[in-house]
């Protein structure tokens, strides 16, 4: 009887929700974040550290927002984000989202937006988010409260030039952080980019608020811009250097 062979676990690493690069700062120990955070948002941050040697790997939470924490990578993962993001940190902290069963994805995504930003602010280093390809200094960060949430401030909205078929791509970067798929639509060259955007933007936050992805066929009816827009397509892309799944949008 031939021998099946089992196959391996898949090892692929969840990549975090933001990455910061330390070069003048050593990473701040847990304590200092709590105490940034119940000054900023009134607390309690409650630290839980996710390994029995040491603090630098912890799960950072907020009544039942998640977020998890490393701010001591091994030197191969450091210079793996130096070499991908061509910054000259020395070292660099990962923010992931932690589990978030029942939980609104918005509210997870500014919790570990927070968290981010305090690690910045605190370190003076810059912050990578990761889904939505951005970059952000200490300055560029704006107060993340539940009253002010803006979902421009995590998805980005990119255009590429099809030459051979006489077409732009839109597409948007930053919706896998809230575990959806990105957006994208293929439009004639020559039109207006911003009305194509208005529709991204109000299509992203239709779907962020709903919470999942639309199906193939579905339709979705945008009052602020005046369009009905359909999912016509689902694809994979690795065009990003990693699969992004796509659902592309038409509209008249």
């Amino acid at each position: 009887m031939k021998k099946i062979k089992k196959k391996k676990a898949n090892q692929s690493k969840t990549l975090p929700a933001y990455v910061i690069g330390l070069t003048h700062a050593d990473p701040p120990p847990p304590g200092f974040l709590v105490a940034w955070f119940d000054q900023q948002y009134g607390g309690p941050l409650t630290i839980k550290f996710l390994t029995s040697t040491g603090s630098t790997h912890f799960e950072a939470s907020h009544t039942q927002w998640r977020g998890v924490v490393n701010i001591e990578l091994d030197s191969q993962a450091g210079q793996s984000w130096s070499e991908k993001l061509h910054w000259d940190h020395t070292s660099s902290i990962e923010v992931s989202i932690g589990s978030h069963s029942g939980q609104s994805k918005l509210d997870v995504v500014l919790h570990v937006a927070r968290l981010a930003r305090g690690l910045t602010l605190l370190t003076d280093g810059t912050a990578y988010d990761v889904a939505a390809s951005s970059y952000l200094n200490p300055s560029d960060w704006q107060d993340q409260t539940l009253m002010t949430f803006h979902l421009d401030e995590h998805i980005q909205i990119e255009q590429r030039e099809k030459l051979e078929t006489g077409q732009v791509w839109f597409y948007t970067r930053g919706l896998s952080k809230f575990g959806l798929d990105e957006l994208e639509c293929l439009r004639p060259t020559g039109l207006s980019e911003t009305v194509v955007k208005e529709v991204l933007e109000e299509t992203s936050e239709w779907v962020v608020n709903r919470g999942t992805v639309p199906k193939i066929g579905e339709k979705m009816e945008l009052t602020n811009v005046g369009h009905v827009v359909r999912v016509s397509r689902h694809r994979t892309d690795q065009a990003f250097g990693k699969p992004v799944a796509f659902r592309e949008i038409q509209w008249e």
